[in-house]
């Protein structure tokens, strides 16, 4: 049985923030809290940020007042801040919070290496998840880039010397860390999803599809994500844009992000294609269900939780070979690759796999993406924490 922890979760991204790291905090923590482990949070408050209590997932969340890198020379940069007081209050908090773990999320953000300087300087266990490689580069396929290089080799390396644990979300993730330290303890652990909520409901597709407005006859392409440079999304529209005057396609795009406008003008108003704004993670499944084929036409990625939520819906699943995505999908046999990110790549992909589209025999795949339930991801971090925390 594995022992109860005080712990203090670091991330750069925590509702009302949406994507990937945000949404795997909030998951693994209210999971862990499942097991009786009690949970704070530190993460950046932007200036003028409006945050309502029923953002709060968790009873005590410091939100750090924090500055935010402008979008040069890459746009990726927007997502990265300093907080105000250059890591004075992450210290008061790691050093008189009497905390068993400091689970660090992200090794790109200042947030994170002030967490783990203050956690070394005060003797407390820090164990940092990574979720992805490279981060900076929306423009090449994998994100990689001098800048990130220099990086790793100065400051990643120093990091990792202070960290007790390093998770990576898959196999891949976990040895590009170890080029770079052979002192911390590594384990791999994926991201994770309520496999439950798709198993229960995957006879409801015509139902969903009702909901959604989706022709029953239809072959319906999915993309769900961010709706910036990096995800590809502008050519998923423009692939959409021809693919959908076939009949008996339609397109369903959903997410948020500063390129909405843009594709709104891609897009306007076709028949066949339904823009949505986000999801709530409790109706998520819905759309993936009503679906046949999802999309993630992605530059760089770590370990999606769209990619599991797709493989537990039993999509066939196009995607580009970057980040984590091609190690979890070994064992998930509907897929497909793109070669690059451009529209006619993405056109021709799907046009090649519509023509020849049936519905798999998937019952194996199924079986192998019920293994990333919350509750498995939940008790392997446990027992990292076993085995990182002072005696």
């Amino acid at each position: 049985m594995s022992k109860t922890h005080k712990i203090l979760s670091v991330t750069p991204f925590f509702p009302p923030d949406v994507g990937g790291i945000a949404n795997h905090v909030v998951n693994l923590n209210n999971n862990l809290t499942r097991l009786n482990n009690k949970i704070s949070i530190i993460t950046p408050k932007h200036i003028g940020h409006k945050i309502s209590e029923s953002n709060e997932y968790f009873k005590q969340v410091f939100r750090i007042n924090s500055i935010y890198f402008p979008g040069w020379p890459y746009q990726t940069l927007r997502s990265v801040s300093i907080p105000i007081d250059l890591g004075l209050k992450i210290s008061s908090i790691i050093q008189n919070g009497d905390f068993d773990i400091i689970h660090v999320h992200g090794h790109h953000y200042p947030i994170s290496w002030l967490a783990l300087n203050s956690a070394h300087k005060y003797d407390v266990p820090s164990v940092l998840t990574l979720h992805g490689m490279y981060a900076l580069n929306p423009n090449v396929l994998g994100g990689k880039s001098l800048i990130e290089d220099c990086f790793n080799k100065y400051i990643f390396r120093k990091i990792l010397s202070k960290t007790r644990a390093v998770i990576g979300l898959t196999g891949q993730i976990t040895n590009y860390a170890k080029q770079f330290s052979e002192y911390s303890k590594y384990f791999t652990i994926p991201n994770g999803v309520n496999t439950v909520l798709y198993k229960e409901n995957m006879r409801r597709k015509s139902e969903y599809r009702q909901k959604y407005q989706i022709q029953q006859d239809s072959t319906v392409i999915l993309f769900c994500g961010r709706f910036e440079k990096v995800k590809g999304v502008v050519e998923f529209a423009k692939a959409a844009k021809n693919i959908v005057k076939n009949n008996g396609i339609e397109v369903v795009i959903a997410g948020g992000g500063s390129l909405e406008p843009y594709l709104l003008s891609i897009l306007n108003n076709i028949d066949g294609i339904h823009l949505l704004k986000w999801q709530p993670s409790e109706t998520i499944h819905e759309l993936y269900i009503a679906s046949d084929i999802f999309v993630i036409p992605s530059n760089f990625e770590a370990l999606p939780l769209t990619i599991i939520e797709a493989m537990n819906a039993g999509l066939h699943i196009v995607y580009t070979p970057v980040g984590g995505i091609p190690d979890i999908l070994v064992e998930y046999s509907p897929k497909t690759i793109l070669k690059k990110v451009s529209s006619d790549e993405i056109q021709s992909v799907l046009t090649t796999l519509i023509s020849n589209f049936t519905s798999n025999d998937i019952d194996k795949s199924l079986t192998y993406a019920q293994k990333f339930d919350w509750n498995n991801i939940a008790t392997s971090t446990s027992k990292v924490y076993n085995e990182c925390a002072n005696p």
